[in-house]
């Protein structure tokens, strides 16, 4: 991984910056939250016990089951249809003993007057409407049976039809006031709506829904609070305490709203609705902000009804069972949250105390989560910039930094061209570590430049020291050699003229690269045809060496190059031979020449032999030999070395490399194109 991508990686710690400010907001939250929470119970808690002492009766008196009077906001039209009645889930609901008659009820007031909204649900295949055709006796029609009890008296009605649409209903002593109903089939039995005295108090109904099972015997099924079709368990008709409304209204605390509940967690008095003009929308950038730091558990705000006739929460369950009930839930659209809590209201006349009802308070904290959500919003703000700007300063730093050690390799690779010459580094005035390797780099760089400047003088000193002691040796085994010796001393006479001669041969080879190296530079170039000039020279390789395979690939295309044709030859004759004494007669050496962006290449190839893995561009250097079988031959490394010098002379390179699957060496002269 580069520098400057270590760095920004690296970078990226200080995300743990914004992520603790992230928490730190959460916390901050749950705090104040539970603060709010606390304070609320609190509130709760003082109104339970400040309750007046004649809204405790009413709690305390046990009038019966309750049938709650909900608000109606218009007057419901008696068409049958109970679809305009709200909150039709909270109604009560009574089902026969085999739970195969079922009966739901619910009441509502409209000024002074009183209404009924009934639903039976009868599974048996025989609607009611097609029972009370076929039956003459009214005393056992399908329908709803319903006592009636006002300061004017009790009265008995029995409401069925044959038909649906609307009905009057007289009372059955003929006494009692006429009601004014609907019927309504559907396909699971049928819905009632009628209107009731002003002046009733209390009901006792009933669904009765006889069953033909076989002839002769009708058994009758009933649901509701009926004993049988007599008079059974009485419905107390509960309006909302107007009195009570009006004392939690001016008690609780602004953006509150309080509800009194009987044991069953029936509402009997409710302070008002929420005032929600301060609603504010957000963002979708908002909101996923929002979303982050509010609890992820917390439950949607379903939007409650008007005026509930009866809470059902786990927290009302908790505070009629006698615990303090808390909940939190959240909008989705907007950053308000809502807190409900529940206290119980204890009899404390009993021991122990008894639940009879409960107090449930329920406030809006909009300001509080917009507060933390602008604090969140600031801090992320600033944290977020503080990154990014630490992130671009560290990449920028990265950056220069990557383009000065860029620079500095560059530059060292360039000074290692063996060109001799040692250009200056960049960066040596620098102050910092990087100016303290260009400098040592530089001081190393000299170094080696003038050892190999001694190196390469080395083999023109040696063969020029050389002379003169080889020649006086020469003259003494002449001279030794004119007298009779004994055949031992002529073998070592012998064996003393044969390594003279391998020394001669090497101060030989040492002085033609000395005067090779003065010859580049005064040789006479001319514009050839190479293909011309190679086909001549591998004729006069076969003839040389009429035991070995040379093969010769030439383009079909003319390939001029302007040199120093002298100079290609002998560079050619050196890797022939090269070729030669490195493999057996059974291997083939192939030539061939080629023409590839704008360069002439010729490939000089050999099987069986291969280059050490390492050290392949020391191959060219003087006086460097890499052979593991020398021979008989002097190998000094000067053959390949003056390969290199003929190509640099045109300006081009000469490269080596292993062919694939060892298949042999190829070594590789490109020359360019002028």
């Amino acid at each position: 991984m580069r520098l400057r991508n270590q760095l920004l990686t690296l970078s990226l710690l200080t995300l743990l910056l914004p992520l603790s400010a992230w928490k730190l907001v959460q916390e901050l939250e749950n705090f104040l939250r539970e603060a709010e929470e606390n304070a609320l119970l609190a509130t709760a808690k003082t109104i339970s016990q400040a309750l007046p002492v004649e809204y405790l009766a009413d709690l305390k008196l046990a009038r019966g089951r309750i049938l709650p009077l909900r608000q109606l906001a218009m007057e419901p039209i008696a068409d049958g249809y109970i679809t305009d009645w709200p909150e039709t889930e909270q109604s009560l609901v009574f089902d026969s003993p085999t739970q195969a008659l079922k009966l739901e009820v619910l009441a509502g007031r409209y000024g002074g007057h009183y209404y009924l909204a009934l639903k039976v649900s009868d599974p048996d295949g025989l609607k009611a409407t097609t029972f009370n055709t076929g039956t003459s006796d009214a005393n056992r029609r399908a329908g709803v049976m319903l006592y009636l009890q006002s300061n004017r008296g009790q009265h008995s009605y029995m409401i069925s039809t044959e038909a649906p649409g609307p009905l009057t209903i007289n009372s059955l002593d003929g006494k009692g006031i006429r009601l004014s109903a609907a019927w309504m089939d559907d396909a699971d039995g049928y819905k009632l709506e009628l209107s009731l005295p002003t002046d009733v108090e209390r009901i006792s109904i009933g669904a009765v829904a006889p069953a033909l099972i076989m002839p002769g015997e009708s058994p009758e099924r009933y649901a509701g609070t009926l004993n049988g079709r007599q008079q059974g368990e009485w419905l107390e008709l509960v309006s909302r305490d107007d009195s009570a409304a009006a004392w939690l209204s001016n008690t609780v605390p602004g953006k509150s709203r309080a509800w009194l509940l009987q044991a069953d967690a029936w509402v009997v008095a409710d302070s008002g609705l929420l005032d929600a003009s301060s609603n504010s929308e957000l963002t979708w950038v908002q909101r996923m902000i929002y979303q982050g730091v509010a609890d992820s558990r917390m439950l949607l705000r379903k939007p409650p009804p008007m005026w509930p006739v009866r809470i059902e929460a786990t927290a009302i369950d908790i505070a009629l069972k006698g615990g303090n009930g808390k909940l939190w839930n959240r909008d989705a659209d907007s950053a308000a949250v809502y807190n409900l809590v529940a206290v119980p209201v204890f009899d404390d006349e009993t021991r122990p105390p008894k639940v009879i009802g409960a107090v449930a308070l329920e406030t809006r904290s909009e300001g509080l989560l917009l507060m933390t959500n602008r604090a969140l919003g600031r801090f992320s703000f600033v944290a977020l910039l503080l990154v990014m700007v630490l992130a671009t300063g560290l990449w920028l730093f990265a950056s220069r930094l990557s383009r000065r050690v860029q620079k500095l390799s560059g530059a060292v690779s360039h000074a290692m061209d063996n060109t001799g010459q040692v250009p200056d580094l960049p960066l040596t005035g620098s102050g910092d570590e990087l100016g303290e390797l260009a400098r040592n780099t530089e001081k190393l760089l000299r170094a080696v430049t003038e050892y190999t400047g001694y190196l390469q003088k080395l083999a023109g000193r040696l063969s020029h020291e050389l002379r003169t002691p080889i020649a006086i040796t020469r003259s003494s085994l002449e001279n030794l050699a004119s007298r009779d010796l004994d055949p031992i001393a002529q073998q070592y006479l012998d064996r003393a003229q044969e390594g003279l001669d391998r020394q001669a041969a090497i101060v030989r080879a040492m002085s033609e690269a000395q005067r090779l190296e003065g010859s580049v530079r005064t040789a006479d170039w001319d514009t050839i045809d190479l293909a011309e000039m190679l086909g001549h020279s591998i004729e006069a390789y076969r003839s040389v060496n009429p035991s070995r395979t040379i093969n010769l690939v030439l383009p079909s295309y003319v390939c001029e190059l302007r040199c120093a044709p002298d100079l290609i030859a002998q560079a050619l004759d050196k890797l022939v031979d090269n070729a030669i004494s490195l493999t057996a007669n059974d291997c083939e050496i192939s030539i061939s020449l080629r023409r590839e962006d704008g360069q002439c290449l010729i490939d000089v190839a050999n099987g069986g032999s291969r280059l050490p893995d390492v050290l392949h561009d020391q191959l060219f250097d003087s006086l460097v030999s890499l052979r593991e079988n020398r021979g008989r031959g002097q190998h000094l490394g000067l053959g390949l070395h003056i390969v290199r010098l003929v190509a640099e002379a045109h300006g081009g390179r000469v490269s080596a490399r292993n062919l694939p699957n060892d298949e042999g060496v190829e070594f590789t002269i490109c020359l360019p194109v002028s």
